[in-house]
Order: structure tokens, then sequence, then C-alpha cells
């Protein structure tokens, strides 16, 4: 008996000395939690990113309407993918028909006359040529966005794993006066507030604003794109267009593509190859569509 008695106390005497203790560290690991949260560094934009692939489908943004210059010299014979307004398709609406971007309705020309939805149609990076922005966003839910900021602060590269492009952000530093236009342009970029702020200029005349506009950009196009980090695992891009050969004074403002934080193995390989694109279209493409797709 008297055993347990000493026993009972030795137990109290361990649970008043430690419980606290206890309770000190849980409750320091709780606040240490808390605290990582709060010091997410919102400006710190790197990891892979997976896009929502509805964004690029959803967004029914009007054109500005085209400028004189532009109708006699940007427009395509035609483009393989459904426009954004225009001629709708005979019967679009019946029931089981299918839109290839899912918008509402199909749209069999466009508002300037140039034919949709035609296989032999122009689309971007027909041929394996680059992609280059904004129509790389077309393909949000295609591969992942890398943003690589340098040690030195000066720059951060933007890896897209969708036919291996890559663009550098130039951090704190004009345009060049002399730019020789090329198919990526010449980015620079500042912070205003946690939004980093990246304009685009000095393209090349050569590839699609995006798959869904029935017309290639000018060597004046512009682009401002704005990424913001929303918390730990999510990014936000919105996006402006601008060309003043194209739509004079006008901008085309509006667009977005949200962002999720993947893996970084999630990085893939994806390499225009033409090649396979022509194995793919001999062993697929074909049986679908028929023999003179392409």
């Amino acid at each position: 008996m008297g055993n347990r008695i000493v026993v009972f106390i030795l137990a109290v005497f361990v649970t008043l000395i430690f419980t606290p203790r206890c309770n000190a560290q849980a409750g320091t690991a709780a606040k240490s939690g808390t605290s990582a949260e709060q010091t997410l560094n919102p400006r710190d934009l790197s990891g892979n990113w997976a896009g929502d692939n509805r964004d690029a489908s959803d967004q029914k943004i009007p054109e500005p309407p085209l400028t004189e210059w532009a109708k006699q010299h940007l427009l395509y014979k035609s483009i393989s993918h459904d426009v954004y307004s225009g001629t709708p398709i005979p019967g679009w609406d019946r029931p089981g028909h299918h839109c290839p971007n899912n918008n509402d309705p199909c749209y069999s020309k466009d508002i300037y006359g140039v034919p949709a939805n035609d296989n032999d149609g122009e689309y971007p990076a027909k041929d394996c040529e680059p992609l280059s922005t904004p129509a790389t966003y077309d393909y949000p839910g295609i591969g992942t966005m890398e943003l690589i900021p340098t040690p030195d602060g000066t720059r951060f590269h933007q890896m897209i794993s969708y036919h291996r492009e890559w663009r550098t952000f130039w951090l704190n530093r004009q345009h060049p006066a002399d730019l020789d236009p090329t198919y990526e342009g010449d980015s620079i970029a500042h912070w205003e507030g946690n939004t980093l702020v990246v304009d685009t200029i000095g393209y090349n005349d050569r590839t699609m604003v995006t798959q869904h506009v029935g017309h290639r950009k000018s060597d004046a196009f512009h682009l401002v794109e704005r990424f913001t980090r929303i918390d730990k695992d999510h990014l936000r891009l919105e996006m402006t267009y601008y060309d003043p050969k194209a739509w004079g004074d006008k901008s085309w403002p509006g667009w977005y593509r949200n962002y999720r934080r993947v893996p970084e193995e999630n990085f893939d390989e994806f390499i225009c190859s033409p090649r396979e694109y022509r194995e793919y279209d001999s062993k697929v493409t074909n049986r679908i569509l028929g023999p003179t797709a392409k």
C-alpha cells in the first residue's frame, strides 16, 4: 500500500514537471508553422507551375477592330482552330456537336472572312516553328512552366516545357534602342508591390497572337504580363496585348491564366519533332479526320 502511494506521488510530480514543457514545445511548433506561412515571400515566384486548361478556352474577349493596314498584311488564308466570333457553323447547336475549343457557338469564319476549323489552316508552332508568347499560354494544361531567379537578382528565366521554349526577364534595365526583332522579343521586368510586371517588345512578325485569331502579330506587337503569387501553391498571370499596326491605339486586355505549383520532376521533355508529327498524323489524325487531314 505504501509503495503504491509513493508511485502515485511520483507520477503526479512527473506530470506537473513535464506537462507544461510539452505544452510549451507544442505551442512553439504551432507558432513556428504559422510563422512559416506568414513569412512566405510573395516575390518568390520560383518553382514549377501547371496551368488550368479551362482558362485557354473559356475566355471570350472581344478583339479590337483591325486597322486597314492589318487587314491587308496580317490576315491568314485560314486557321485550324475555332475563332472567338464571326460566322457560325450551320448546325453548331445540334445535340452531340463538338466545337474544337468548346466555345459556344462554333464559327466557320472570323469577322474578317478568314476560314476557321480548317485542317490545313495555320496554328501556333505549325511545322515546329517557334510558338512565342502569348500563344505559348494557349496550352497551359500541356507541360509546365518554371520561373527561375538568378542568384544575383538581375533576371528571371522562364522555362516552358511545351516545345521547350525559354525567355529571360531582365530586371531594372531598359529595352535596347536598336532591337533586332526575334521570336521571343526583349523582356524587361520590374516589381509593382508583389507583382512582377514583364514588358516585352521586339517581336518579329512570324508568329500567331493566339490559336483562335485569324492573323499574326506585327513587328510592333507589345505584351505586358503580370505575375502574382496568390499563396504557397497558386500563381496568377494577367496579360494585356498591344499592337499599333493591328489595332491602332486600342489595347486587348483581360487575358489571364491560373497556375498551381507541382513537383519539379513534372517538367517533362516535349520537343516538336516533324517526323513524330508526320507519324502521328498517319496513325491517328488521318484515321479520325480522313486522309486529307494534316
